[in-house]
This record gives C-alpha cells, structure tokens and sequence, in this order.
C-alpha cells in the first residue's frame, strides 16, 4: 500500500501543483474584481462562491454566472482564465488515467489485493510455484482434497486465465518472479496456515532457487521440488528438501520394477493412480532384447535399469558421442525402417521410444510396430496436447513428466505416509505384494481408490480419546465398519500402515487395537473415507459398537451408571 501511495503521489506532483496553482490564482483574481449587485450597487464575490464558480467553469459544467450577473471587467478575467483552467484539469485526469493504465502501478494493485487475500486467509493451503501441467494437475488435486493453493506464476497471461477455470478461480495468484524472495514472503511464506511450497516450475534453476530461498527464511516449512537433473537433485538433498521429484528416474524406476516384480508395479501403481480410474491389469514386460531410440535424459535413465534387470539393449541416437560407449549401437534417428532393422528390431522384444520430441517418438512407435506388431513399447511424451495421441499409439507405457511430477508431490503433501508405505514396499518379499494386492483388489471393485490419513487426536478422534478414558479398547476393525448401519457392515477400505511414535505396523490386522496418537494410512471408497471420520469423530458410537452396550451422552447420566457399576 506504502508503494502504491508513493507512486501515485509521485506522478501527480507536477499535475496537482499547476491544477492548485492555476485553481487559487484564478479564484484569488474573481474575488478582488468588482461586481455589481441588480441595484448598481458594487459588491466582492466572497471566497466560496468564487471557488464555486472556478469548479464548475474550469469541468466545463457552466450553470451561469453567480451570485449575479458579471460585470464586463469580470467577464473579461473569466475570458483569460477558462484556457489555463480547463487545460489543468485535463492535464491532472490524463495523469490519473495514464497513471492506472501503467503496468507498475496496476502490478502494484494487484499485489496489494493479493497481499490482502493472503492475510485473510485461515485454512491450510501449499504455495505453489509455477503453473503449468504440472502445477494445474497438482492445484486441482489439492482442491479435490480440501487444501487450497496460493499461485505465483512467471507468465501473466497464465494467471489471467485462471478466471476462465471455474474450479480453482477463486484461488489467489500473482504474476512475479517465482524466486523472488520478496515474492514469495507475499505469497504466505511466514503465513500460520502455510503447509509448504511445491517448486514446480519447468527450470531446475528456478526449482532450486525457490528451494533454498524458502528453506532459509523458514527451516521448518516441507519443501516439495522438482528436479530433472542428479545435479540439481543432490544439491537439494544438502539442505533438507523433503521431496525431490526426478520424473524420468522415478518412471525408469519403475520400469525396472514391471520387470523384476509385476506384483509390486501393480500394487504401486494402483495406490499413485487418480482416484476413480479404472485399475491397471497385471503387466509383464518381455525379457528379450531392447531397443533403446534415444539415449538423451529419458534414455540415459532407462538403459541402466535395463542392465540391471539383466536384459540386453541396443542403443539407437543420432549423436555420435552417445552411441560410441555401447557396443553395438546404430547411428540415425529410429524413426527409419533401415534404422530400426540394423538394431534387430525384428527379434526385438521390447523398444522404448525416448526422443525429446513427440513426432519423432510417435513415428519410432508407428514404424517399428509395422515391422514388429509384438514390441512391448514405453515411450516419453513431452507436450500433454499429445495425451489422445499417445493414447492410440499402441504404446503400453507413458512416460508423462506432468503427471509423474503431479502425482508424487501430492502424495507426498497430503499423504506423507504413503511415500513411506512405497518405501516398505519395495523392501518386502513377493509374499507381501501378494496380500496388499489381495485385499486392495477385495475393496476396490477395479477403480483405484481414494488415499487418506487419519491421525487419532484432537477432535477429529474424539471416539479414540473418550474409550482411552473410559478404559475401553478400540480396535481397528471398529471403525472401518458402518456404524450408522443396522449390521455395521465392513467398509471399502484397507489400512495399509499404522505408525506409533517410532515403529511401523504394515498391513495392520483387524484385531490390531488403537491408541491416542496413532497415524494411520487408509486406501479405499470415497464413501469409507467419509463413515471412517465419523466412526472417530461420534465418541458415543464407537464405545456403544466396542462395547455392545448403550453409552450415556450425558455426564450425569455416566457417573449414575459407574456408582451402579460400583
């Protein structure tokens, strides 16, 4: 506000000097000019009525002359004055008008307004640097889950259209410098409510500027980046960001993983995929050769995980210097049939199609599924424009940076635990994969499921903490049942890790009983979500379910039943 009023009284120095200057001469000069009153009689204007008359002659309002009718001398001033007066007026409303079209002063308003949106605000919301694919899928996956978002974004145009985008319209933005340090301040940095910043603009530069900045000025704050390149990714790791999001290496990852545990990939991919799509079915990529068009940043990730699993590739790029470390490898673009057949596409097993351009990689795709329509084919797409296309290219995997991108921050903002269920995941034996998909499958009905956390405190468990204080046991199968329900029938849903202070229980039994505290993951039905928060939340219920018995609302009515009890 201090910036908008400096400004402003700046560039209308110069305009309200002369508009004053011109305005107290010409009434100082009606005011000593004799007039006369309809008996002849020689009368001064006094001071309001000549400052009345200057108002409405200089606005070019004339409603006559007052209080009576002038005199020639009088006339003539008025003659002299009405050209300085009328062109200091326009002079100060082309200022004015001139002053709210400039770029800075209307950049100014709207970082007050946005300024005070923020200070408003008193709900948990992420600050969200760059919106792009990414930042969208990730903005409106916050919104679906009650979370808001506060917006700086580098491209005013893209900031104006999130008018035309009913859904997270009225979410504060403001065009800026993403790193700015200042920038982000205003967005909240200090701000009670603020959870984290998620960086997830397409320059790793930006990414960690935002990174360091924000860990700096507020060590404590979650810090969610991506990041393309190992570089970027462990300098990140020096200072305590909490997620680093490498898109490639995460979907190279997991490539390797289809191929040594379909069992694990599945389960996976289940638990990270949008809620209400349709269930992936078990993949099985071959075990024979590959062929590798593209050994660029995609590529370069994706032959490693290849040697890993044990399976031998061919290396196809058009840049000599990549081509010469492998044995074997064939110079050209893929996207030739000649090309293609030197790599042994024929005898091949798989291909993955990894150019940085999505023409190219579709026309890898096309052709070499003409010459082999049994290639198991991943390929990266680049611009999301190219979704529907991709989708009929045959290919069997995507490699989508925005949805990798989008789909492990939020994870990892709104379910913290998940990451770590992933993580045990990995570590367990086939054995384990087995039951978490067994029991996902038995709930889900082939859509993948919705994720959420429950943290047993406060009032959201107000069931947890009455039993704890009555000295009733509460289990976990007690409130993943509805209890509204005549027959409390099981919910659809599966708690899929149960932290204690510092231990972790995987895959908790229904028997398993529940303490003040506990952390718990579940994967199911939106609906379960929703009985499962009322089971804790409606104390009485839930100690009427555990104990087969009525449970007295009143206070009164419970010291009665303890002295009958005693």
């Amino acid at each position: 506000m201090n910036d908008i009023i400096w400004l402003t009284m700046r560039r209308m120095r110069t305009p309200l000097i002369v508009l004053i200057l011109v305005y107290a001469l010409s009434v100082i000069g009606l005011v000593l000019i004799p007039g006369e009153d309809p008996t002849g009689r020689a009368v001064r204007m006094d001071f309001l009525h000549a400052a009345y008359f200057i108002a409405i002659l200089s606005t070019t309002i004339g409603l006559g002359e007052v209080p009576y009718v002038f005199t020639g001398a009088q006339r003539l001033y008025i003659f002299i004055i009405i050209y300085p007066n009328v062109i200091a007026w326009l002079y100060s409303i082309g200022t004015i008008l001139s002053l709210f079209l400039d770029p800075q002063f209307k950049a100014m308003l709207q970082r007050a307004k946005f300024s005070r949106r923020i200070h408003r605000m008193n709900a948990p919301f992420y600050i969200v640097c760059g919106l792009g694919n990414t930042g969208h899928m990730i903005v409106r996956g916050l919104q679906n889950r009650q979370i808001d978002s506060v917006i700086i974004e580098r491209e005013e145009s893209v900031v104006l259209s999130l008018a035309l985008d009913d859904e997270i319209a009225h979410l504060p933005a403001l065009a800026g410098d993403v790193t700015n340090r200042q920038v982000i301040e205003l967005a909240g940095l200090n701000h009670p409510d603020c959870l984290g910043i998620i960086a997830v603009t397409n320059d790793d530069h930006a990414n960690l500027t935002i990174a360091i900045t924000s860990k700096l000025l507020r060590p404590s704050l979650p810090v969610l980046a991506r990041s393309e390149t190992q570089r970027v990714s462990d300098n990140m790791a020096s200072f305590g960001t909490e997620a680093r999001v490498d898109p490639y290496t995460i979907f190279a990852d997991r490539l390797y993983l289809a191929l040594t545990s379909p069992t694990k990939y599945l389960v996976q991919d289940w638990l990270i995929s949008v809620p209400g799509t349709t269930l992936r079915t078990k993949l099985k990529p071959p075990d024979g050769r590959w062929i590798v068009a593209g050994l660029g940043r995609f590529g370069s990730r994706m032959a490693p995980q290849l040697e890993k699993a044990g399976l031998p590739y061919t290396v196809v790029d058009i840049h000599p210097s990549r081509v010469a470390g492998h044995e074997g490898s064939v110079l050209g673009r893929g996207t030739e049939a000649d090309t293609l057949l030197d790599a042994g596409v024929e005898e091949a097993g798989g291909i993955n199609a990894g150019t940085g351009d999505d023409i190219d990689n579709l026309s890898i795709i096309m052709t070499a599924l003409e010459l082999n329509p049994d290639l198991f084919v991943v390929a990266r797409q680049e611009l999301k424009q190219n979704d529907e296309l991709f989708d009929a290219s045959g290919a069997r995997l995507i490699a989508r940076r925005s949805t990798i991108v989008a789909r492990h921050i939020l994870a990892a903002a709104t379910t913290p635990l998940l990451p770590v269920f992933l993580g045990h995941l990995m570590a367990e034996n086939e054995t384990f994969a087995k039951r978490v998909q067994a029991r996902l499958e038995s709930i889900l009905h082939g859509y993948s499921p919705n994720l959420w956390m429950e943290e047993l405190a406060d009032s959201r468990a107000a069931g947890v903490g009455l039993a704890a204080q009555e000295k009733v046991e509460v289990r976990l199968e007690y409130i993943t049942r509805n209890l509204r329900s005549e027959n409390a029938d099981k919910l659809d849903c599966v708690c899929l890790l149960l932290e204690r202070g510092a231990s972790r229980l995987l895959l908790p039994e229904p028997h398993q009983d529940l303490h003040v505290g506990d952390r718990l993951l579940f994967a199911g039905r939106g609906s379960a979500r929703r009985l499962v928060r009322w089971n804790l939340s409606d104390p009485y219920a839930l100690i009427n379910y555990a104990t087969n018995r009525q449970y007295p609302r009143g206070f009164l009515a419970r010291r009665l039943q303890r002295g009958k009890a005693v």
